[in-house]
C-alpha cells in the first residue's frame, strides 16, 4: 500500500473531531451498548458469528496502489463471484478509500457474503475515517481494523488509540489494529482493541514445509490466546506459493498447510485472496494468493471450488525418544550457563541465525560478570556480515543465536533423536543480563521444529530492553511442554531493535522449578 506522511498529533485530533461531529448518513446506526469499552468482553453471539465466517484477507488484484490506480467495479463483482464459488463468506479489507471504501461493502452484501471486517490504512486519513463511518449502516460490516504494521513507522501509539475509540464510539461496532505476532510482547498492543487481530507467518520465522508450519502456527495461537481473554483471530496466515530462493514453496505445500490447519482450534482468516503483482519488496510478496492475479485457481483454490482432490500431509515416521543424562548443583536448579569452565552447563551456543558473521560470542569474559568468575559476551556489529540464514536477499539486518543440544541440532534428521533434555519438572527459565548501551532483545525457550524438535513447538519469551546495570529476567514455563527440548534458550535481534549494534552480557541461564 502507498503511505502518506502523518501530520502533527494535534491536527489529526482536530481533523478526527470535526469528522464525528459532522452530520451521519441517515442510515448510520447509534453506537450499541453491546460494543465493549477498550479491553472489555465481545458478545458471544459477535464472536460466534465471526467463528461461523470463512474468512479471506481480499485486495483488487489488478490495483496498483503504488501508481494510484484504483479497480473497477465491475472488476470487484468478479473478485468477490470466484472467491464466492470457493466457499468464502468473510472479507477483510486493508483500505477504505475510494470504491474500497464507498462500493465494496454494497457489492460484498450483493453477493451473498455475510460479514465484512473493514481496513483503514492511514488513521489519519479523513476519507477512510469518513467512509468508514458510513460503512457502519451496513449489517454485513461487522468491525474495523485501523491500521496494519505501521505502528512507529507511520503512525504512533496516541493516533491509533484515539482513532479507534473514536470509530468505536461513532460507529457503534467493534474496532481493533493489527501488528506483527511478535510485536504482542507489548501489553499495551495486546489490550488496544476490541479483538486481538495480528498477522502471523510462519514463513517468517523459518517455517516452509507445510507439517512444521501448522504446528508453528497452532503454538502461536495457543501461546497468544494464553496471554489475553479478548478474542484471538490470526488476520494474516498461510505460505506463498514461490519465492525462496531453496525453492521449497509450492502451490502443494501451501494447499497442505490449509488443509491441516483447518482442522485445528486456530481461528483464522486465509492469506490473501489474489496474487499481488505491485508487491515487489521480497520475493515471495507476489506469491501469496489462492487465486493467482488473473483469477486462476492454484491447487488451494481448485479444492476449496471442489474441484480438486484432497491431499493428505505426510506425517513424520519416526517417534522421538526423550531424556538425556544430566548433570545439575540440585534438583530444583538446571543450568545452560553456570560459568564457563563449569561442568554443570548444558546446551551449546551454535545455533547461529540471521547474519550470522554479525555476531562474536565469549563464553568466559572476565569482564563484570553477575556471579562467580565469568560471563557470556556477545558482540553483534550491525555490518550485515554473511553467512546468511534468512530467504530473503541478504543483509537479514537481524541476528540471534540458539543454544541446542547437541550443537547445530535443528531437530531435522533422525541422527538427532533422543538427543533432548526432559526438562518437565521445571516451571520458569532464569537468566542475568545487562548491556553496555541500552538495547532491546528478544530471549526464548524452545521453537525448533522438525520431526526431531522441540515439544515446545512455538517458543515462551520476553522481550526487553537491556541496561548497563545487571537485571534478572525470567520467562515463564507453565502449561508448557517441555519433555523434549533440544533449543533450550535463544536470543536475537534486529537493526530495528538495536540500531547501535550492541555488546551484551548474560550469565547464571537456568531452568527451576
Amino acid at each position: 500500500m502507498t503511505t502518506k506522511s502523518l501530520r502533527p498529533f494535534h491536527t489529526i485530533l482536530l481533523t478526527v473531531v470535526l469528522l464525528s461531529s459532522c452530520a451521519a448518513p441517515s442510515a448510520t446506526p447509534q453506537p450499541s451498548n453491546t460494543i465493549p469499552a477498550p479491553g472489555g468482553t465481545l458478545p458471544n453471539d459477535w464472536v460466534e458469528k465471526v467463528k461461523d465466517i470463512v474468512w479471506v484477507t481480499y485486495s483488487p488484484p489488478n490495483a496498483d496502489p503504488n501508481k494510484g490506480l484504483e479497480t473497477s467495479l465491475d472488476d470487484i463483482r468478479a473478485d468477490l463471484e470466484v472467491l464466492r464459488e470457493a466457499g468464502f463468506t468473510g472479507l477483510v479489507t486493508y483500505d477504505s478509500r475510494g470504491v474500497m471504501g464507498k462500493d465494496l461493502p454494497v457489492i460484498a452484501e450483493e453477493a451473498g457474503f455475510d460479514g465484512l471486517i473493514m481496513g483503514i490504512w492511514d488513521p489519519a486519513n479523513e476519507e477512510e475515517l469518513s467512509n468508514a463511518k458510513a460503512a457502519s449502516a451496513f449489517s454485513i460490516v461487522l468491525g474495523f481494523c485501523v491500521g496494519n504494521e505501521g505502528l512507529s513507522k507511520r503512525y504512533e501509539m496516541p493516533v491509533l488509540s484515539f482513532v479507534i475509540d473514536n470509530l468505536r464510539e461513532e460507529t457503534g461496532k467493534p474496532v481493533t489494529t493489527t501488528e506483527e505476532l511478535d510485536d504482542y510482547y507489548d501489553e499495551k498492543l495486546l489490550q488496544l482493541g476490541d479483538w486481538v487481530f495480528p498477522n502471523a507467518h510462519p514463513y517468517f520465522h523459518g517455517q516452509l514445509d507445510a507439517v512444521n508450519a501448522v504446528k508453528w502456527t497452532e503454538g502461536a495461537y495457543k501461546d497468544l490466546d494464553g496471554k489475553t481473554d479478548l478474542f484471538v483471530l490470526f488476520k494474516e496466515v498461510g505460505l506463498p506459493t514461490a519465492g525462496d530462493s531453496e525453492g521449497k514453496l509450492s502451490e502443494t505445500v501451501q494447499n497442505q498447510y490449509y488443509q491441516e490447519l483447518e482442522n485445528t482450534e486456530v481461528s483464522f482468516v486465509y492469506f490473501e485472496a489474489f496474487d499481488q503483482p505491485w508487491k515487489t519488496n521480497l520475493s515471495v510478496e507476489p506469491n501469496w494468493g489462492i487465486f493467482f492475479s488473473d483469477r486462476t485457481p492454484k491447487e488451494l483454490g481448485l479444492r476449496l471450488m471442489g474441484e480438486e482432490p484432497i491431499v493428505a500431509i505426510p506425517t513424520p515416521t519416526a517417534t522421538v525418544p526423550p531424556i538425556e543424562t544430566t548433570v545439575s548443583i540440585s534438583d530444583d536448579v538446571f543450568y545452560i550457563y553456570n560459568d564457563g569452565a563449569s561442568p554443570y552447563n548444558h546446551f551449546s551456543p551454535s545455533g547461529y541465525m540471521g547474519d550470522t558473521g554479525d555476531i562474536q560470542i565469549d563464553g568466559a569474559s572476565e569482564e563484570n560478570p553477575q556471579s562467580g568468575e565469568t560471563s557470556i559476551q556477545v558482540i553483534y556489529n550491525l555490518q550485515g556480515n554473511g553467512p546468511y540464514t534468512c530467504d530473503y536477499k541478504p543483509p537479514c539486518k537481524w541476528a540471534g543465536v540458539y543454544w541446542q543440544q547437541p550443537a547445530n541440532n535443528w531437530g531435522k534428521e533422525q541422527i538427532w533423536a533422543g538427543t533432548g533434555y526432559d526438562l518437565s519438572a521445571y516451571s520458569r527459565l532464569k537468566f542475568w543480563a545487562r548491556a553496555e548501551t541500552a538495547c532491546t532483545l528478544e530471549f526464548k525457550v524452545g521453537g525448533i521444529i522438525g520431526d526431531y524438535g522441540d515439544s515446545l513447538s512455538y517458543p515462551r519469551g520476553i522481550t526487553e530492553k537491556l541496561t548497563s546495570e545487571w537485571k534478572e529476567y525470567e520467562i515463564p514455563l507453565d502449561d508448557t511442554n517441555l519433555s523434549y527440548i533440544i533449543g533450550g534458550f535463544v536470543w536475537s535481534t534486529s537493526w530495528e531493535k538495536c540500531p547501535g549494534g550492541a555488546t551484551f552480557y548474560l550469565d547464571e541461564i537456568r531452568f527451576e522449578k
